[in-house]
C-alpha cells in the first residue's frame, strides 16, 4: 500500500511535508552562500578554543577539500529519513480511529496523530532557528570561551570543510519530549583533515570531538530562546558602537557629525567646564603652545546616566544580558589596560566600602581574569563591580581622547586665552 494513496494519507500532513521540503530547499540555497574554505580558515584561526590552539593554513584545508560532503544538502536527506515512516503511521492511526467501537487507546492515538501533524512545522521552525543560531560567518566577534560543542556544532551544521560526515562528524534528528524534536551532533575528526589513505602519525592536538553522548539541541528550547531574542552563540558587541552611542546620547560634542552607522566622524563643541587644570605643552612649527587637558572625572560624571543605562543592559538582574557581558569582558575589556592586574585606585571604585588592601586584591582577583559561561547563578557581585569600573573607564578614556584630538585642539587653548596664537592643526 503506497503511503501517498489519498485514500489513506492525512492530507494536512502531506501538505505540511511539501511545505517542509520547500523550506529545506530554501535553507540549503541560503547555506550555500556562506563563504567556504577561506572564511573557515580565518574563523578557525581566531576561534582558539574550538581549534584547540591549532593554526593551519588555508592551503592545507583546500588540498583536502575533496574529502568533504556538503552538510546542509546532507541534512535534507536526514530530514527525509526522519519523516520516512510518518505518512504510513498516520494512515494506520487514521484507520484505527475510524473503527467502531473506538479502540481502547483512542486518546493516545489522537495525541500521536496530532504530534505527527505538528512535527513538520516543528521541524521547519527548528531548522529556521538553527540557521539563525549556528550560521556564523565571522568568528572574530565570537568569544572562544563559550561552549566548544556549540562552536563545533555550527561548523558541522553548515557543512564547513573538514566538519562533514566524511571527516567523522554528523548530526541526526530524534523525537524529544513534549512534542519536541532534537538535533544530536556526534563524532570526532582531525582539523584540517588528513588526506585519504594517510598512514603517518596523527597530531592529537588537531582532534576535535563532541562528548560521548554528543551535543543535543532541542526544538522547544531553541524556540524559547528565539521568542526571547536570545542567542545560542554570543556575538560580542563592538566597543566602537557602544562608544559612539554614548558620545551621541550624552551630547558632549554639540553639533558633532555622525555617519549613517552612528559613528562619530568629526566636529562638535564641548563644554569648557569639562576641562581640568592640567596643562600640556606641544611644540608646533618651532613654537610652544599650552593646552588644557580634558578632565576624565568630569567627563565620567557628565556621562553617568548614559553609562548606567548601557551597563545595566549587560549586568542588570532584571533585564541584563549576562552572555554579552561575559563576551564583552573577555573580548573587549580584559585585554585592555591590564584590567586583569590589580589596581588599588580602580579596586576602591569597584568596592567603595572596603579599605583593606588585601581584601581589595582578593575581590579584584575574583572579579577579573577570563570569565566562563557556566555560572548557574549568573555573574558574581565581584564580576559586576569590576565590569562596571572597567567599562566606564574604557568608554571615558576613548571620549577624552576624541576631545583631545588635534581637530578640536583650539577649544582647549581658547580656555586659557590663546585665541590669537593657536596654530590651525586642521589643515
Amino acid at each position: 500500500m503506497s503511503y501517498r494513496n489519498p485514500k489513506y494519507i492525512n492530507q494536512s500532513v502531506q501538505g505540511s511535508f511539501d511545505k517542509l521540503q520547500n523550506t529545506i530547499n530554501a535553507s540549503v540555497t541560503q547555506a550555500k552562500k556562506v563563504e567556504k574554505d577561506q572564511e573557515l580558515a580565518e574563523t578557525a584561526r581566531k576561534n582558539k578554543e574550538m581549534m584547540a590552539g591549532v593554526n593551519q593554513s588555508q592551503a592545507t584545508i583546500t588540498q583536502n577539500a575533496s574529502n568533504n560532503t556538503v552538510g546542509n544538502e546532507m541534512s535534507r536527506g536526514k530530514v527525509e529519513t526522519y519523516f520516512g515512516d510518518y505518512p504510513a503511521r498516520s494512515a494506520e492511526i487514521a484507520m484505527e480511529l475510524a473503527k467502531t467501537p473506538k479502540p481502547e487507546n483512542f486518546t493516545e492515538l489522537q495525541a500521536e496523530l496530532k504530534w505527527i501533524n505538528d512535527s513538520p512545522e516543528t521541524m521547519k521552525n527548528m531548522l529556521t532557528n538553527a540557521q539563525s543560531f549556528l550560521n556564523i560567518k565571522d568568528f572574530s566577534d565570537i568569544d572562544p570561551h563559550q561552549n566548544s560543542d556549540i562552536l563545533l556544532a555550527s561548523q558541522v551544521f553548515n557543512g564547513k570543510s573538514g566538519y562533514t560526515e566524511a571527516n567523522g562528524f554528523t548530526f541526526d534528528f530524534q523525537k524529544g519530549d513534549g512534542g519536541s524534536i532534537e538535533m544530536v551532533f556526534k563524532g570526532k575528526g582531525y582539523i584540517p583533515p588528513y588526506p585519504p589513505g594517510y598512514k603517518g602519525e596523527k597530531d592529537p592536538s588537531k582532534l576535535q570531538n563532541f562528548g560521548p553522548d554528543g551535543y543535543t539541541m532541542n526544538s522547544a528550547g531553541m524556540q524559547s530562546m528565539a521568542d526571547n531574542d536570545q542567542s545560542l552563540i554570543v556575538s560580542t558587541p563592538k566597543m566602537s558602537t557602544q562608544i559612539n552611542s554614548a558620545l551621541k546620547d550624552t551630547g558632549i560634542l554639540a553639533g558633532a557629525i555622525y555617519n549613517d552607522q552612528g559613528a562619530y566622524t568629526g566636529g562638535g563643541v564641548f563644554n569648557k567646564d569639562l576641562l581640568g587644570t592640567e596643562i600640556e605643552t606641544k611644540t608646533i612649527d618651532g613654537k610652544d603652545f599650552e593646552f588644557l587637558k580634558v578632565d576624565p572625572d568630569k567627563v565620567a560624571a557628565s556621562m553617568k546616566a548614559t553609562l548606567d543605562q548601557q551597563i545595566n543592559s549587560f549586568i542588570s538582574p532584571e533585564n541584563g544580558d549576562n552572555g554579552k557581558a561575559i563576551s564583552l569582558w573577555n573580548m573587549r575589556i580584559a585585554g585592555k589596560s591590564a584590567s586583569v592586574d590589580f589596581n588599588e585606585e580602580k579596586a576602591k571604585k569597584a568596592f567603595p566600602n572596603e579599605t583593606d588592601v588585601d581584601v581589595l586584591k582578593e575581590k579584584w582577583k575574583k572579579g577579573s581574569g577570563n570569565w566562563g559561561y557556566d555560572q548557574p547563578n549568573g555573574l558574581t557581585l565581584e564580576q559586576k563591580a569590576v565590569f562596571d569600573v572597567m567599562y566606564r573607564e574604557l568608554i571615558v578614556n576613548d571620549v577624552v581622547e576624541t576631545m583631545e584630538d588635534n581637530s578640536l585642539i583650539n577649544q582647549r587653548s581658547n580656555a586659557i586665552g590663546q585665541q590669537s596664537t593657536t596654530p590651525n592643526l586642521n589643515q
